[in-house]
């Protein structure tokens, strides 16, 4: 039996009376410095020197920031869900998520729901956690670009995404054009503006794409294959395209545009043959002893300084993340497992706050209610469809496939996605279109991307053709690995 419990003072009794006379003494001196005026005050506090009335504390802000992402996620996900019910791609949802949190639904129909939700105190830091993320989504499409080797037939290929992003921008190029007086931002030349029309217009979602090339079954068909191919090597062409965009209207010369392009190839340049081989010793050396904490860390100044640098080059800081996929050394098993947890980790949160930010911008009642703004937003959809079918059907064709194979290629580099909401949010960030533009504009890659699935399913299961799957170039798209950026 343990014996008893002993007390941690020997006589107790005293050393409560003890404590009690001290603080009975502590009392009485304090009443005798009152007593005897020292604690009165000098003077009195005038009202000019009263302290306004204070905001919400840092405490207050905090909450309301994670209630605010807490809102815009749940939202997301439950709009994510919903779509793949219908069969679309859950950034479908999630894009539908961010346009009802915005003056287009709640903002109009319940503002008072609108304030709770996403309080105007905490709508800036919303905006960097956008910034954030829109950064590390273009790391995430860097890294997956980085993965793709055409192989044999690269020539065609090649010539094949050139002519697809090359009729489109073409057309857009010329519809933009009597859109001027509509659409462009209030102190841009014409020349910006039709160009990044063009552009946007050329666009295809090369992530989002790969989502449907896996759900509507052809992973590892030939037309899956070479659609994402050729939207991998067009949205190349489409980043070039804005970043002289980018540089036109972030100069005041030709001379600036020039020398901000300039320092733009010549930042690429070392990027890929300085840096990529750097970081690949490196991590073949070190990675595997660096803690996990201290990887991440390394990873995101990779992603924000290539950010920052091409945001003070002139072009825009999606650039730098961009570059930051390139050249991230994937083959290293820590390093990549830390990309994909961050890339998980911005899918989670920080992409869902991105559109939420979009949503913020787009107003479509207010869109739709301007009968010039309402026909020049059906003028660019039928333009971008009419593009892309153009630019991919002859092409196909001319390369053997069947006619329905030529026409799914043409339905499946028409889907945007959120690609397209990075360019127009760039667009709208330098003031190249104005916030119009960006709204007809936002509802026309959702509904491009929408119409795909829907349109290969008309076509029939015939489009999955994998006969030609042995003849696919060794490590190309039709290993799926480009599926994980966006589901």
């Amino acid at each position: 039996m343990p014996g008893p419990e002993k007390s941690l003072l020997p006589t107790p009794g005293r050393a409560l009376a003890v404590a009690v006379g001290l603080v009975a003494g502590a009392i009485a001196l304090v009443g005798l410095a009152y007593a005897a005026g020292w604690l009165t005050p000098d003077h009195t506090v005038g009202a000019a020197s009263v302290p306004p009335a204070a905001g919400p504390t840092p405490a207050q802000l905090l909450w309301r920031l994670l209630l605010a992402i807490a809102v815009v996620c749940a939202l997301a996900t439950l709009c994510g869900r919903l779509a793949r019910l219908i069969g679309q791609p859950a950034v479908v949802g999630e894009i539908v998520a961010g346009l009802v949190l915005g003056p287009s639904v709640i903002g109009s129909a319940a503002p008072w729901l609108f304030d709770a939700v996403l309080p105007a105190e905490v709508r800036h830091d919303l905006g960097l956690l956008a910034q954030a993320g829109l950064a590390v989504f273009m790391f995430t499409v860097g890294a997956d670009f980085g993965r793709d080797r055409i192989g044999r037939d690269r020539g065609a290929i090649a010539a094949a995404s050139l002519a697809i992003m090359a009729v489109p921008f073409a057309f857009g190029v010329l519809a933009a054009m009597p859109l001027y007086s509509t659409l462009a931002g209030p102190a841009v030349d014409r020349l910006p503006f039709v160009v990044f029309i063009g552009t946007a217009l050329s666009i295809t979602a090369f992530p989002v794409l790969a989502r449907i090339v896996q759900e509507c079954g052809l992973h590892g068909s030939r037309l899956g294959s070479l659609a994402m191919l050729c939207a991998a090597a067009a949205d190349v062409l489409a980043w070039c395209a804005l970043a002289i965009v980018m540089a036109m209207i972030r100069s005041a010369g030709p001379g600036e545009a020039l020398l901000a392009l300039a320092l733009t190839v010549l930042l690429g340049a070392s990027c890929l043959l300085v840096l990529k081989p750097l970081l690949r010793r490196l991590a073949v050396r070190y990675a595997a002893a660096v803690p996990t904490p201290i990887l991440v860390l390394l990873v995101l100044a990779l992603i924000l300084g290539l950010a920052a640098a091409t945001d003070w080059i002139g072009v825009h800081a999606i650039f730098g993340g961009f570059l930051a996929g390139l050249v991230l050394p994937k083959d290293s098993l820590p390093v990549g497992q830390v990309a994909e947890q961050l890339g998980s980790l911005n899918r989670a949160l920080l992409v869902p706050v991105f559109f939420a930010s979009i949503g913020l911008q787009t107003d479509i009642t207010a869109a739709v209610s301007q009968p010039q703004v309402l026909a020049a937003g059906a003028l660019l959809l039928v333009v971008a469809i009419a593009g892309k079918v153009c630019g991919a059907v002859p092409v196909a064709r001319g390369g053997g496939l069947p006619v329905r194979a030529a026409v799914g290629l043409g339905v499946l580099m028409n889907a945007r996605g959120i690609t397209e909401i990075v360019v127009l949010s760039a667009g709208l960030g330098v003031g190249i279109i104005n916030h119009s533009a960006f709204t007809v504009m936002v509802v026309m890659a959702l509904v491009t991307t929408m119409m795909a699935a829907p349109l290969l399913q008309l076509l029939g299961p015939t489009l999955r053709d994998r006969s030609a799957t042995d003849r696919l170039p060794t490590g190309a798209y039709a290993s799926g690995d480009a599926t994980r950026t966006i589901s």
